[in-house]
């Protein structure tokens, strides 16, 4: 009789949500970008927080942005940090200007590695992963 187990396959890395991004989360499984403004001063916190750094404001709501951004940068994983993500390595990550002012770092999909350029416009799509959980990624216009 053996007693050799099969290994776990490795899990995937979700977010927790917290009580500041959560109506960010909510709104990804929607299919929306909702970015979370000071009450106060109107400005932007992203990534979501209790506290505005311009203000110091504690209130805020959340609404919905833009879609579509601008590559800033991007690099090409070969060796992922989660082993997860061994089996879709190579893959890329871009680091998006999006037209709503704030920065999203995402996968980008769809596109080759010499197909891409600084400025290159891409729109934010969405991945559900399971009931709870829709990830963002990047594609090209």
């Amino acid at each position: 009789m053996s007693t050799a187990t099969t290994p776990l396959a490795p899990e995937r890395p979700l977010p927790t949500p917290t009580r500041e991004s959560q109506p960010h989360w909510d709104g990804m499984r929607e299919g929306r970008f909702l970015l979370q403004h000071c009450s106060a001063c109107g400005k932007v916190r992203h990534y979501p927080r209790p506290v505005c750094p311009h203000c110091f404001s504690m209130e805020s709501e959340f609404k919905e942005a833009p879609t579509g951004g601008a590559i800033h940068t991007w690099t090409v994983c070969h060796h992922p940090f989660n082993f997860f993500f061994k089996a879709t390595a190579p893959y890329i990550v871009a680091l998006v200007d999006m037209d709503a002012g704030v920065r999203v770092n995402a996968p980008l999909r769809g596109v080759t590695e010499a197909d891409i350029k600084i400025g290159q416009r891409v729109k934010l799509g969405f991945e559900p992963v399971n009931k709870e959980v829709t990830l963002p990624f990047f594609v090209a216009e």
